[in-house]
């Protein structure tokens, strides 16, 4: 998982291909490049969502002890309804943090799985939006944890873009502290995540599984 993990930033560079390191952003926007500016949202709307999903899907494997390194790539033979799922999950998370923080919090943690969903159940966007809701119904404490694990970490990665933007720190150091704490922190977190969703689908299943006395 931390080769993978290694694997997958380096790819996620890519999305930033433009204005990276800081400090070309003025060459960058005097002499615009059509086709980098194409990749540069092509990867970041299509391929960067594919691989975090992917990424997910194959912690998810793994903790089935199931996994091997191609389940990462099993999002892009369903991009579609992946992509669908990621985009509309953020979607609805952005409008609950626009309204108030508590139905941010609360769609977040209800739609969490729903593009995990779509690519191990091989459901439709919509539909694993459905699911996700069903299935982490009555565990929003027990995922709020959780949720409150990545927030700590992106409120770090946050304060490190802070200081590079302020100057205060170069962005050499900047990148080697959030590639190392993401290298740290994103398997174990992709593997508790995974793990959540287990036994969350397992008890579901396992509730509305039909009583053969009743059926007899």
């Amino acid at each position: 998982m931390l080769v993978v993990s290694l694997l997958q930033q380096l790819l996620e560079r890519w999305g930033g291909l433009i204005t990276f390191p800081p400090g070309t952003e003025t060459a960058a926007a005097s002499s615009p490049n059509g086709f980098l500016l194409f990749m540069d949202y092509f990867v970041s709307l299509v391929i960067r969502p594919l691989l975090n999903v992917g990424y997910q899907f194959l912690a998810l494997r793994a903790v089935r002890d199931e996994g091997a390194l191609g389940d990462m790539l099993a999002p892009f033979r369903l991009p579609l309804p992946v992509l669908g799922a990621y985009w509309l999950t953020h979607i609805i998370m952005a409008l609950g943090f626009l309204l108030l923080v508590i139905p941010g919090v609360i769609w977040t943690l209800r739609y969490m799985f729903s593009p995990l969903l779509a690519v191990d159940k091989r459901r439709g966007a919509l539909k694993a939006l459905g699911e996700s809701r069903l299935i982490t119904l009555g565990y929003s404490r027990s995922l709020l944890g959780l949720g409150l694990v990545y927030l700590g970490l992106f409120l770090f990665l946050g304060g490190v873009g802070y200081l590079l933007v302020e100057g205060l720190v170069r962005w050499e150091l900047a990148l080697l502290i959030s590639s190392g704490v993401q290298l740290v922190i994103k398997p174990w977190f992709a593997a508790s995540f995974a793990a959540a969703y287990r036994d969350l689908d397992e008890a579901f299943r396992t509730a509305n599984q039909p009583d053969p006395e009743s059926d007899a």
